[in-house]
């Protein structure tokens, strides 16, 4: 009897000292909106695996050959292409082949690569990318607390409260940004996103 009353008592205590240490808080999300250059990338593939018995006696060589004097009379040197064979030999495929990769700032030029179809050739992946210094970093991520701010007091005082310190700050943005292009969903306007936990007096 005299052990269950000591362990209620351990157990009443506990509870009371962790009500007495736990902080009312509030969380909100703070954003910032902002704007990027962008980069675009490609890869496509030039393999024997796409070429089909009516074209057996060509080979890789040739197919890209074939392909760069395409992409030539579009206004796309070759010069600005890269070749990519460690990434090809990732992929796992049985024939001979190649990945080409074309970096671009020109929407234009971007479509142009895109649009030139030539014998073995598929597509790989299309993606658009970003960069941020360091310094915009700091700028948007102050610029995106001030909201998170300003929407915890105008919910803290429809409570009758009044913000207390910062208890957590948290930010996952990166200094390169990456987004695909297969749902045509990039575009040059960006969001910063934080999420901050004020303390509620």
């Amino acid at each position: 009897m005299k052990k269950t009353a000591l362990l209620i008592v351990l157990i009443f205590s506990t509870m009371t000292t962790f009500a007495q240490n736990t902080t009312n808080t509030i969380s909100v999300n703070g954003i910032h909106k902002f704007s990027v250059e962008l980069e675009y990338k490609a890869s496509v593939v030039i393999s024997m695996q796409n070429v089909y018995y009516d074209a057996e006696n060509t080979n890789v060589t040739e197919l890209k050959k074939t392909f760069y004097d395409k992409l030539n009379k579009v206004g796309i040197s070759s010069s600005s292409l890269q070749e990519n064979e460690m990434k090809y030999d990732l992929l796992g495929y049985e024939k001979d082949g190649i990945i080409i990769e074309y970096k671009t700032t020109s929407m234009e030029e971007f479509q142009k690569f895109l649009n030139t179809k030539s014998l073995g050739l598929s597509k790989l992946e299309n993606n658009a990318f970003s960069n941020i210094t360091v310094a915009q970093m700091a700028e948007y991520s102050n610029a995106a607390f001030e909201d998170a701010k300003k929407k915890a007091s105008a919910i803290a005082k429809k409570m009758g409260k009044k913000l207390g310190e910062v208890k957590s700050y948290i930010d996952n943005n990166s200094l390169r940004i990456e987004d695909s292009l297969y749902y045509n969903n990039t575009t040059d306007k960006k969001t910063y996103l934080i999420s901050v936990s004020f303390e509620l007096l």
